[in-house]
Order: structure tokens, then sequence, then C-alpha cells
């Protein structure tokens, strides 16, 4: 093929993409509406694309973009003497953070017992994975006005924890866990503890910033050990870039991995991967650099400003907030509409929503999930106006629907309306709270196989 060949390709196959500059997405992306930092973004990228992290005493530019980046982080945090690390996204973050909980652990109690991680069952799903790649087993805990609850985190704790995890903020809701309420066990029983803030890491302190009452969450807090942030959430950086931070070097140094025995070379990773480009921490460093915490802090703003005119639009709409509004993320339940209904109603209209089950044990509904960022401002108005809409509208298809051909045993079909762009896939989840986990597992596996083959 020739270039222009390949570049009508590509051309062909984004088309079927959403724009992820339009504002109609509310996960996936963090866009700013910003041309300049996609400029400077990008140029870094290219410029660094073809360096190797593999090898920081060769491609010494490595070492200087990883510590200011790591710094910023680190001054975000209130870690002044912590050690980080740079990786290519929040489940890397994650992993090293639970093999370093796991090390230490080894080192105090030995090999005999399965070490364990207790989290809120709203904790995200990359620390099942960090648990099922490296032995561990993650005990799920009850959550209390959608947070980790305190009392059941006293009772669960064993000679078998090894690490205490918490959000900030959560996923799902949005909400921040008790933090230091949970740090206070953590302490008492000596057990790490690492705070996901992923998604709030470069986004609650200028909240704090410009008012906002954040709950402490960060290594201002006695007891926590770790935590992770994300550069290519509220960062803005482009995706392949996160900072995974430690109180110690002692815990630092369990979440690496060295190899001297090699008859090639010492094989030293601070991260999982090993060979990766240089070009998103190279980008990860422009942005931070191009924004610094004035233009951090004017981001905050226009997510703040996109949040109360999208709440306070869904209010009068009959929704309410599941859980207490304290970060980005908005969790809105409606029990008077077909949420289904609604948000398919709301994909014909342009916008992409997640619908989310409930946890109903925990007095929690189906809900809509939207993450807020600075270009949701610039469409709030319109967005509130579609929502009203859709919530008018006739759906083409709603829960009865969807049910009436799972029980008829037309999963083929609700597959293909997904594919197809017909169906949310946030049916899916719903479709699969009465299946045994182990067969769910199973059939998306299958379904998956068979999409990619």
């Amino acid at each position: 093929m020739t270039i222009d060949e390949v570049l009508s390709v590509l051309e062909r196959v984004e088309s079927e993409d959403l724009d992820p500059k339009s504002g109609r997405l509310f996960a996936y992306v963090y866009e700013t509406g910003d041309e300049n930092i996609r400029k400077v973004a990008e140029k870094a990228l290219v410029r660094f694309a073809e360096k190797n992290l593999l090898d920081f005493t060769v491609f010494r530019s490595a070492v200087f973009f990883e510590k200011e980046v790591v710094g910023f982080a680190k001054s975000l945090m209130h870690g002044a003497d912590a050690l980080g690390s740079f990786t290519f996204g929040g489940t890397e973050s994650i992993m090293l953070a639970v093999k370093a909980a796991r090390d230490f652990y080894r080192k105090r109690e030995g090999k005999a017992e399965v070490p364990e991680i207790l989290a809120p069952i709203s904790i995200h799903p990359a620390f099942l994975k960090a648990a099922d790649y490296l032995g561990l087993k993650v005990v799920r805990l009850p959550v209390k006005e959608a947070k980790g609850d305190t009392d059941a985190f006293a009772e669960a704790v064993s000679n078998r924890t090894a690490l205490i995890a918490l959000s900030a903020p959560n996923w799902p809701f949005g909400t921040i866990d008790p933090v230091e309420e949970i740090a206070e066990i953590a302490v008492e029983k000596n057990i790490p503890l690492h705070v996901d803030a992923c998604l709030g890491g470069f986004i609650l302190p200028f909240f704090e910033m410009l008012g906002e009452n954040v709950p402490k969450f960060d290594f201002r807090v006695e007891g926590v050990t770790s935590t992770s942030l994300d550069a290519h959430k509220y960062g803005y950086a482009p995706k392949g870039a996160s900072v995974v931070l430690f109180r110690n070097a002692e815990l630092k140094k369990c979440s690496m991995f060295v190899d001297v025995s090699s008859p090639g070379y010492v094989f030293v990773n601070q991260a999982v991967l090993s060979s990766r480009p240089e070009g998103p921490l190279a980008a990860a460093f422009a942005v931070i650099k191009y924004l610094s915490v004035e233009g951090y802090k004017n981001l905050a703003s226009k997510i703040l400003s996109a949040r109360n005119k999208i709440y306070k639009g869904l209010k009068e709409l009959g929704f309410e907030s599941v859980g207490k509004v304290e970060s980005s993320v908005l969790a809105m339940s409606n029990p008077e509409i077909d949420l289904m209904g609604f948000v398919n109603n709301m994909k014909k209209l342009g916008w992409q929503l997640h619908l989310q089950k409930g946890l109903k044990n925990y007095g929690i509904p189906d809900n809509i999930h939207l993450t807020l960022s600075p270009i949701h401002d610039e469409v709030a108005e319109e967005f509130v106006e579609d929502a009203a809409k859709a919530v008018e509208m006739e759906p083409e298809v709603d829960t009865k629907q969807i049910y009436a051909m799972a029980e008829r045993g037309d999963f083929a079909e609700i597959i293909k309306g997904i594919e197809e762009g017909r169906l949310d896939s946030s049916v899916i989840p719903m479709l699969l709270e009465s299946v045994p986990e182990d067969v769910a597992v199973e059939l998306i596996k299958n379904v998956v196989i068979e999409w990619f083959r």
C-alpha cells in the first residue's frame, strides 16, 4: 500500500469512533477543549516515541522526565519524602502497589498464608486483576452511603491482611472513602494502606485549592503508605501516563523487579512493563509544565461549573445523587423512569453515558454515571436540554425488552445490537446480574473471542 492508501484506511476506520473532542463522552477521555494542550503533548509524544524506557542509562532524558512528573505528583499528594515510579496506567500503578504490599507481607509473615487485600465493594477491578496475577485474595467489604464502611474494615482485619485499599474517589459513585478513619485501623495493625487516587489525584487537590471541602486522602494522613494517580486522566496527558507513590524506600524497593543472573544484562524494572516508549512520559511532562498549578486550577473550575449545571438540571428532571457529590463524578438515579431506555435515548441524541447496576443490598439503585471534564462546561446546557427530551421520548429499547430477549435466549441478537451500536454495552451488567459469576465470566470471554476472531 502507498502512504496515501494507508492514511485512507486510517481515516475510514476512525469514522466508526465517537469524537473524543466533542464533549459528548462522559468516560474514557478527559477533554479540555484547549488545542495548545494537544499540540504540546503531541509534539513531545512524537519526539520521544522511539526512545526506550527499558534502559534509562542510555536514554538519560527519561530520568529527567520521570523525576519531574513524579515530583509534581508528590507535591499534589503532600509527599515531599515519598518515592515514585512512572507507569503506563492506573492498573499498572495499582499492580505495583499490590506487589509491594505482598512482598512486604512476605518479609514480615513468611509465605505460608495467602495474603489478603481488604477493599470496599466499590474498589476498582484493577485490584482484583492484580490479586489474580500476584496470588492474593481480595476481601470485598460493604459500603455505607456509597463509601467504605469503617466498622466492616475493623472487623475484617486479620493476620492475613497484607493491604487495605481505598478510593479517592471510587469510580462508580465518585465518593471518597473515609481514609482518615480507616487509616487509624491500618496504623494500629501496622498494615499498608493504598489510596487509589487514579481518578482524583490530578483534580481533587485543585478542587481543594478552589475552596471545595475535600476530605484528606493523601500523605497528610498518617497510615497512607502508597497512592496512585493518573496523569492521563485529569493531568490531561495522552494515554499511557500514571504515577505510583510510596511513603518510604522499603515499599518502593518491594515494588521493583531486578535480575542480576542473566548473562545478557542487568534487568531493572521500576514498572510492570519492560520495553516501553518514552513518548507518553515526555508528553506528561510537557502538559504539566504547560499548565502548571494555575492552569490546572482554571480547568478544575470549569469542571465544577459543569458539575453544578448538570447536577441542577438532572435534579429538576427528578434525578437524585447516589452518595455525596464531592468529586468530578455524578452518579444519578431516577426511579420514575426506565434508565436503560433513557441511556439509549441519549445515545440516539449523540451522548455516550454509562448505566450502572445498583447494589440493592446497600441501598444503591441503578444509576447513570457521568465523569465530567472541562469541555462539559461548554455543552452542559445542551446536555440538560437533551436529557429533558430523552425523559419524554419513547425508547426503542427498554429494560423489559432486554430482559424478554434474555429470557428467550436471544443473546446473539443482543451482542449484535451492541456491535451495531443499537444497544449500549451497559445492558450487559444488568443481564448478568442473575447469572452465576463464573458462568458470566466464561460467557463474556467467549463473546470477546468471537468479536476479535
